[in-house]
């Protein structure tokens, strides 16, 4: 279904703006406030969202939507050119004796199984990761991740991973879309399905719920979401 969003994006008659806008490339005509704002609030409604280069190794962020910290405790300015993983994912959480102490407690298991539970989880982000720039525009890469608050609070989050070529920029970068699930995934029961077999049935079990957010996101008219995220790119490119 996004092969068809990205081309009515295309092909979609732009939208004039005020002459009171900010200047907006020749060729991606800047869109409509009101519907910007709709946008922004739908993607807000629906968790966060990260914008990374997709150009530099280990994906760099460069925006974090409106959100961002109250969900995480950082700023914007605070992770700026960071990478994800140092800052809020696995390699920071294996890099703390705290966070991994944490994780043994809640998987009831020594701090060296703690250790090797995360890192499987920062595997399959990376899986995550290569099927997104293996495809893209087209493939929606999926991962379920133990992630880390500024307070140090881990929680399960769910992270739908898209990459995107600017049409104007030529820029590649790649947008996670993420939310906070511990409610409905407790930390122990990610952390008890950190294997092969055990994490291919979680993610299976929750097939439905990642279908219907996907749709959300990027199902009908999301030609204005790619349309809102190509702006932002052109914005902190």
């Amino acid at each position: 279904f996004l092969t068809s969003c990205l081309r009515a994006c295309t092909c979609e008659k732009p939208e004039r703006t005020p002459p009171s806008t900010a200047m907006a490339h020749p060729l991606m005509p800047k869109m409509r406030t009101s519907t910007f704002q709709r946008v922004q609030d739908h993607l807000s409604s629906e968790g966060i969202f990260l914008m990374a280069d997709a150009q530099v190794r280990g994906f760099p962020m460069r925006y974090a939507s409106p959100g961002f910290e109250q969900l995480y405790g950082y700023s914007s300015t605070e992770i700026a050119g960071r990478k994800c993983g140092d800052v809020l994912g696995g390699s920071a959480i294996v890099s703390s004796m705290e966070n991994l102490a944490g994780i043994a407690t809640a998987a009831s298991c020594p701090l060296q199984e703690a250790d090797a539970r995360i890192r499987f989880l920062i595997g399959k982000a990376g899986e995550a990761c290569r099927a997104m720039m293996a495809n893209p525009g087209t493939r929606v890469g999926v991962a379920l991740l133990v992630n880390r608050k500024k307070s140090g609070v881990l929680f399960v989050c769910e992270c739908l991973l898209l990459n995107l070529r600017h049409p104007a920029l030529n820029w590649s970068y790649c947008v996670g879309f993420q939310r906070d699930i511990s409610q409905e995934v407790p930390l122990r029961t990610l952390l008890a399905n950190a294997s092969e077999d055990a994490y291919a049935r979680l993610l299976q079990s929750r097939n439905s719920a990642l279908e219907c957010r996907r749709s959300t996101l990027l199902g009908v008219g999301s030609e204005n979401v790619i349309r809102y995220l190509h702006e932002k790119a052109m914005d902190v490119f």
